[in-house]
């Protein structure tokens, strides 16, 4: 089996991601996507376009049939309810800053996590935007290591994490140990660009990097080139060992899958693949109402009661229509204009599928008029919030791990904060639970901590304001007795 064999599991849910990737990027991914689903037929068949609008006839590889096909999908509408969907749920997370306050030996993370320049706060914000759109990321915990990998010769080294999209997680084994569960191999595709003998001539090509637990149960990593051949370092070897900063072996694959809705290697649905389904949907009947406006939409002038030697002498050059011109018409001749009637069926299927996002979460589309609470709105949403609310634990978790892995590498313990947003809303404090918390605050059942609190859950104390800094204020204003 080559390293780049994929999983069943994989194959299976490549086409659902990639629909929901294309609704994200918009009408120019829609409108060239090629249908994938047959090698046997060509032409028209698998022409731009195709796979998200069908051909309607596509047995004749004419070229009238393709460029009525063309037409039929240039005309159609593509309005990106998924990426404004996306955008939303997005903006909800980032309303507040991510609370972060790592260990100081791993500190340099929240500005460089990947060793390229990326933040911790981006690299974040990138996670939840795949897991919503595909329901699956990775985070791979990577260290540089130098000859030996103890402490001494890794000295100045950091550790770093390196993010892998779902179409990057082609393959895993899990294996029962000790009645546990364990992965004892993923691999992972990376995209290599290249640099052809002359300098100039690249070439974007795909390797593989297979983690795993060699038979000592050691953590090593293997990398395949393109042609699924096995790499040698400049020693002849091709095992890379991990190690920590003593010097021992890993006896774990440093990889965390974050999921949608659980943190293993099991493919996650994606969030956003129902609001994507029905979003063709509408962008298909797009496509069929305004085909039918052009071809039928256009009013038809009709004559009757006239001689062929009428038209041969009086409309022999045609005629013109309008306030300004007139048509002559012999005695017993009439004229009037046929225009079809409106074709309702396309128009009221788009209606239909608006009304569809709104139940399903595309908050961007308001089924009322007026302007809602934020209770009405967190109860009308309550499913969607608490899917992003498992998707932003889920990543906590993740990342969570990824730390300890990293002080690991730097030989060091302790407690990272790492907290992201889960108020969505607006948050509002109940005068009376505040004023019966002073009260209590007054005789001593509660503390000053907790007032405050529930003051900043409400929006009344900034996040970022600690109680020492409030009381440092408190006494600077206080009057002198």
């Amino acid at each position: 089996m080559p390293a780049s064999d994929q999983h069943k599991l994989y194959i299976k849910n490549k086409d659902i991601r990639k629909l929901v990737r294309d609704c994200v990027a918009g009408s120019d991914a829609i409108k060239t996507a090629r249908r994938t689903d047959s090698t046997e037929q060509g032409g028209i068949y698998n022409t731009m376009g195709s796979q998200y609008l069908p051909v309607p006839n596509p047995n004749d590889d004419s070229i009238e049939n393709q460029d009525r096909y063309a037409a039929y999908r240039t005309r159609a509408t593509f309005i990106n309810f998924t990426g404004y969907t996306k955008d939303g749920l997005m903006g909800m997370v980032a309303r507040k800053p991510t609370e972060v306050d790592l260990h100081e030996s791993i500190k340099y993370a929240e500005f460089n996590v990947n060793g390229s320049g990326l933040t911790l706060q981006g690299m974040t914000q990138s996670v939840i935007g795949n897991l919503l759109e595909t329901g699956q990321d990775g985070l791979l915990v990577d260290f540089p290591m130098s000859a030996g990998g103890t402490q001494v010769q890794t000295a100045g080294l950091r550790a770093t994490i390196k993010q892998y999209p779902a179409e990057s997680i082609i393959n895993w084994r899990v294996e029962t140990v000790d009645s546990i569960d364990k992965v004892v191999m993923v691999a992972l595709a990376e995209e290599v660009t290249k640099v052809a003998d002359d300098g100039f001539s690249v070439d974007d090509v795909t390797y593989t990097r297979v983690l795993c637990l060699n038979k000592d149960g050691n953590y090593i990593q293997k990398l395949y080139n393109e042609h699924d051949e096995l790499m040698f370092n400049q020693d002849g070897e091709s095992d890379i060992l991990i190690k920590k900063a003593d010097g021992s072996n890993w006896k774990e694959i440093l990889f965390v899958a974050v999921g949608s809705e659980n943190n293993d290697l099991i493919p996650d649905k994606s969030p956003l693949y129902d609001v994507a389904e029905i979003n063709i949907g509408h962008y298909r009947n797009s496509a069929d109402f305004e085909e039918s406006s052009f071809l039928v939409g256009q009013p038809t002038p009709v004559f009757s009661g006239l001689t062929e030697g009428w038209v041969d002498s009086v409309m022999k050059g045609g005629i013109q229509i309008g306030s300004r011109a007139g048509v002559l018409l012999p005695e017993s001749g009439s004229a009037m204009l046929l225009q079809a009637n409106e074709n309702q069926m396309p128009s009221a299927g788009m209606d239909r599928k608006e009304a569809q996002l709104v139940k399903v979460g595309a908050k961007i589309i308001s089924d009322q008029g007026g302007v809602e609470t934020a209770e009405a709105a967190r109860i009308k949403f309550a499913g969607q919030n608490s899917k992003l609310g498992l998707i932003i634990i889920n990543t906590q978790l993740g990342f969570d791990q990824c730390f300890e892995w990293m002080m690991g590498f730097q030989g060091s313990r302790g407690e990272n904060v790492f907290n992201i947003n889960k108020q969505f809303y607006e948050a509002t404090v109940n005068p009376q639970l505040l004023v019966a918390q002073m009260q209590l605050l007054d005789r001593q059942v509660i503390a000053k901590a907790d007032v405050r609190r529930t003051m900043r859950k409400g929006g009344l104390i900034e996040h970022d304001r600690t109680d020492e800094d409030i009381d440092g204020e408190v006494e600077a204003v206080s009057p002198v007795v």
